[in-house]
């Protein structure tokens, strides 16, 4: 046998001793084991007890214990020995019951049933955490508690994107609140510059829709044009990047070779609408003196 069975043995013979220790009104019901046997051991053995009354008279009974083959029994006298039957309902503290004026005594007292509001409660579990504020209940040791569990009633939430999270507060809900999201679509076409998109106070993007890239913005990675290739006050755009050109702008080029002085004419480099080069007449008069 366990430490523990025999423990909870020896705990339910203490409590049956302190039952019948209540009934024999010489405990309070809540003595320890050693503080029970004095209480028994303080019963006095009456044995037999008789008696005689008489009319008019009384006879103690004497506290302790009897053998049961006493009698108590009246003298006749002419009195009335008219004994009343009594009821009692149980209550929270103890009652005498005792014979209405005219009798003599009680022929028997019926003891009703404890009424059905009073319970027993030794099985309840819940504690004032369990229990609604305002609320009260009576905890397993029949103590009267308050509930302390917060009554948040109906509670409701937005969340966006400057409050993405709610922390659900501890205690009661009425189950009618709400946490939601207020979404909403936007649409952008892309600039030159960078545009953050965000959401209208109290909302949350759900799709963000991105136009095509305008007609007049071309991709220009495959341009090999460079200053020098471009005349100049001229721009174009070429790998991404804006190109003003360098290149003269010569307009139209006309020149002469002096055939007695020079050979060749030096065409400047730059762009030329075009031109002549020509021989000077010089050349023409030699030739024809010849």
């Amino acid at each position: 046998m366990s430490i523990q069975t025999e423990i909870s043995r020896i705990q339910g013979a203490r409590d049956t001793l302190r039952t019948k220790a209540v009934e024999l009104k010489i405990s309070a019901g809540t003595e320890k084991l050693d503080e029970l046997a004095e209480d028994y051991n303080g019963i006095v053995n009456q044995g037999s007890v008789s008696a005689q009354v008489k009319e008019g008279e009384t006879y103690t009974i004497p506290k302790g214990y009897h053998d049961g083959t006493g009698t108590v029994s009246g003298v006749a006298g002419g009195g009335s020995y008219t004994l009343q039957s009594k009821q009692a309902t149980p209550t929270k503290k103890p009652q005498q019951i005792t014979p209405d004026e005219g009798y003599y005594g009680l022929s028997d007292v019926t003891v009703q049933a404890i009424p059905a509001q009073y319970q027993d409660t030794s099985s309840v579990t819940a504690t004032e955490d369990d229990v609604l504020t305002g609320k009260v209940i009576v905890t397993a040791d029949g103590s009267v508690t308050p509930g302390t569990m917060p009554n948040n009633g109906t509670v409701s939430k937005t969340l966006d994107a400057a409050s993405p999270s709610y922390t659900v507060p501890k205690g009661y809900h009425s189950g009618s609140g709400t946490v939601k999201l207020v979404t909403e679509e936007k649409t952008v076409t892309p600039t030159k510059s960078s545009q953050p998109i965000t959401p209208t106070a109290g909302k949350v993007l759900s799709k963000v829709t991105v136009n095509a890239i305008p007609a007049n913005y071309v991709d220009t990675t495959d341009g090999t044009a460079t200053a020098p290739d471009m005349l100049s006050g001229k721009t174009a755009y070429a790998g991404g990047e804006k190109v003003t050109g360098s290149m003269p702008n010569n307009g139209a080029l006309n020149g002469s070779i002096n055939g007695l002085s020079g050979t060749s004419y030096s065409i400047p480099a730059g762009y030329t609408t075009g031109g002549k080069v020509s021989l000077t007449g010089d050349i023409e008069s030699a030739l024809a003196d010849i």
